[in-house]
């Protein structure tokens, strides 16, 4: 590969050309050379990843050159995948010298500003090399450090989940899951969210309303006589957006210069970990298409489909409670309504067969009423229920919490 294009990169940072130039000459010449072989198959990464703005095809670049230039200051072989032993080798090594500089019990600048991977560091990011001086805000010093210390765990968590894949013996699969549970404590509760996290969600909604009639027998006391209901059904798929998420404030003066390198090693472990993202923007695409369905981008990035919801889909019921007024209870009033879905009825479900997606399903219900200080109240299982509920001006709610019913 010719180290022009990594010169020509518009990197995101605002680097200067001295900058561009300081990380192409740091860059090993077995390394140059491992990227000239491997240009095919990045170029295939980004496009699988869906890493489609110029910012991240950059990452992706620098992200293996990074990784590689780890690989091969530490006497390792960027090509190969390590197996088990290899792996533990290789996370002692890292791990050891990249918190070298806390032996003498607190961060110790001279150690620090010796250690060979932050020295990495500085050489990708001149600018950088500040964040080691105590006149430093404290705030700004902080942040890129802890940034930059999910970056190398995130590498170390990605070459763990390689050698999973290669890995038979079930003894020493255990032993790598342990490991990985350990490295992912120490990784950033965004950062480790961004890897976890279930992008789908299946959201049944149900709306119910209701209505009583009753006869005063005296000035004390009402006599049930029945009570109506109208529900509908929908169901909701919600998409998460992938973005990876750097802060719990996603303040914009706190987006870590090491960014870039971050969205491309969490999207790669995503990836060997199944969570299936390349499948889901394919069944986003399939459903933009569908006429039937409407289609919501929300400001976070989320996206819904949503079945549209005709007056034909509205069931009506009557309840006779003149015999028994005890069937007027808020246990019967859901059991009758809450059936659950049929998945071949819909054609949000329908749309996952091909792709085996697996969505988390939630069921939320909602119900309605008119008056519910009367209607709420005549429940016969009123007495066990009423302190799930909110009173605001006369009426019961559920506000500030849910009910759960049936787990």
């Amino acid at each position: 590969m010719n180290p022009i294009l990594f010169n020509n990169i518009d990197f995101k940072m605002k680097m200067k050309m001295k900058m561009k130039k300081q990380i192409v000459n740091f860059i090993p010449l077995p390394v140059l050379s491992l990227l000239g072989e491997r240009l095919v198959e990045l170029l295939k990464m980004v496009k699988m990843l869906g890493l489609d703005s110029s910012y991240s095809r950059e990452g992706t670049v620098l992200f293996f050159i990074f990784r590689s230039v780890l690989f091969h200051s530490f006497g390792y072989d960027p090509l190969k995948t390590l197996n088990v032993e290899e792996y533990k080798s290789f996370l002692s090594v890292i791990l050891s010298e990249f918190y070298r500089f806390k032996t003498e019990g607190f961060v110790n600048q001279e150690n620090m500003e010796e250690n060979k991977i932050f020295m990495i560091l500085r050489s990708f990011y001149p600018s950088l090399s500040k964040v080691f001086d105590e006149c430093q805000s404290h705030r700004s010093y902080s942040y890129e450090l802890e940034h930059y210390h999910n970056l190398v765990i995130l590498i170390l968590l990605y070459e763990l989940e390689k050698t999973l894949k290669i890995t038979p013996g079930k003894d020493e699969i255990t032993d790598l899951k342990t490991e990985r549970g350990l490295l992912n404590k120490t990784l950033s509760g965004c950062i480790r969210s961004s890897i976890s996290r279930n992008r789908l969600i299946i959201l049944n909604k149900k709306y119910i309303a209701f209505d009583t009639e009753y006869t005063n027998q005296d000035s004390s006391t009402n006599k049930l006589l029945c009570y109506t209901t109208a529900s509908v059904s929908e169901t909701l798929l919600k998409i998460r957006t992938c973005e990876v998420n750097y802060s719990l404030t996603q303040g914009q003066d706190f987006i870590p210069k090491t960014s870039p390198l971050i969205e491309v090693c969490v999207k790669l472990i995503r990836n060997l970990r199944g969570k299936q993202d390349v499948e889901i923007r394919e069944l986003e695409n399939r459903l933009s298409l569908t006429g039937s369905l409407m289609k919501l981008e929300l400001k976070n990035g989320d996206v819904i489909f949503k079945e549209r919801i005709g007056f034909d889909k509205i069931k009506s019921s009557f309840f006779d409670l003149r015999s028994d007024p005890a069937l007027y209870s808020f246990k019967k009033l859901l059991e009758n309504h809450l059936e659950k879905p049929k998945e071949t009825e819909t054609e949000i479900y329908r749309s996952f067969i091909d792709l085996n997606l697996k969505p988390t399903v939630k069921n939320e219900s909602v119900l309605l009423a008119h008056f519910t200080t009367a209607d709420v109240s005549l429940f016969s299982d009123f007495d066990d229920i009423k302190t799930k509920f909110t009173v605001i001006s006369k009426s019961f709610l559920t506000l500030d919490k849910f009910l759960t019913f049936n787990g």
